[in-house]
């Protein structure tokens, strides 16, 4: 255990040092990228925000899109918290990338509170999820959250509240739910109004890579599904994501299990999103 701390504290000094800097000036990058990365640098060395890469990333690029396009208030949402951990690390995530744009952030956290439901057939992959896992306390949950929202019940019946009830657009989304029956509802979702998303919408999947994950069954059946059943609305994975997170990340799995839903019929999709930027070098061209 001491040597594996050790080797964990190295790796992380390391990363500090090849990676450079956390300061970088937008002003003169060409693309919003680095930047990013040096504020969820910041992030990853606070203890919780370490424990979810995943989560600094899709926040703090999603929320980079509202402050792009001047939306004062998203919101952050969690499809299967179990245990909590996940709610809370995002919660305090939430905190750290507010005080980066000035954005406020709604966060809520979708669980039906019992452990996972009965499989429906071989497509909620019943090899690998086993009927009532991952059962909530919700007292223990309650009592250390301090801003997450908790949605209680069988998304196919808090999911359609949730929409019905005008949120802030929703800038990221972490789908953890296990099931294709059940991922499938929670996809609802992206079935939103227009004023309830933001033209795209950052999403990680957790389970789509490796065991015995195909796109015949669980998330990626899902995810398929969704995307023949619509036209102006797709989720597609973002091709390539490693080239641009931090190089310490590159080679972590979460990395492949992020997408994009691109809400095409959005009236602000073809808005500059300031990802790519005309900086003072080009001005000076």
């Amino acid at each position: 255990m001491l040597k594996r701390t050790i080797r964990s504290v190295a790796r992380r000094a390391r990363d500090w040092v090849t990676e450079g800097s956390s300061e970088v000036d937008p002003d003169t990058q060409p693309t919003a990228t680095a930047w990013l990365n040096a504020e969820q640098k910041k992030i990853l060395h606070k203890s919780e925000g370490w424990r979810r890469p995943n989560y600094s990333w899709g926040v703090l690029y999603g929320v980079h899109l509202a402050a792009s396009l001047k939306i004062p208030r998203v919101s952050v949402l969690e499809f299967g918290v179990a245990g909590g951990n996940g709610l809370v690390s995002l919660e305090l995530i939430a905190k750290d990338v507010e005080a980066v744009f000035g954005v406020g952030i709604d966060v809520y956290g979708f669980d039906i509170g019992t452990g996972l439901p009965a499989p429906v057939d071989h497509r909620d992959s019943p090899n690998l999820f086993q009927t009532a896992a991952f059962p909530m306390d919700t007292q223990k949950l309650q009592s250390r959250l301090t801003k997450a929202k908790l949605m209680l019940g069988d998304v196919a019946e808090t999911v359609p509240k949730f929409v019905a009830s005008g949120p802030a657009p929703v800038a990221f989304i972490a789908f953890d739910l296990d099931l294709w029956s059940s991922t499938n509802q929670a996809l609802k979702v992206f079935d939103a109004p227009s004023a309830s998303l933001l033209p795209r919408v950052y999403s990680y999947f957790d389970d789509t890579l490796g065991m015995t994950h195909n796109e015949f069954a669980g998330e990626r059946l899902s995810i398929q599904e969704f995307n023949a059943g619509h036209d102006t609305r797709k989720i597609a994975q973002i091709p390539g994501l490693k080239h641009f997170v931090l190089p310490s990340l590159a080679n972590q799995w979460w990395v492949d299990s992020f997408y994009l839903a691109h809400i095409f019929d959005h009236e602000m999709y073809d808005r500059p999103d300031g990802l790519v930027k005309t900086t003072r070098m080009d001005l000076e061209r």
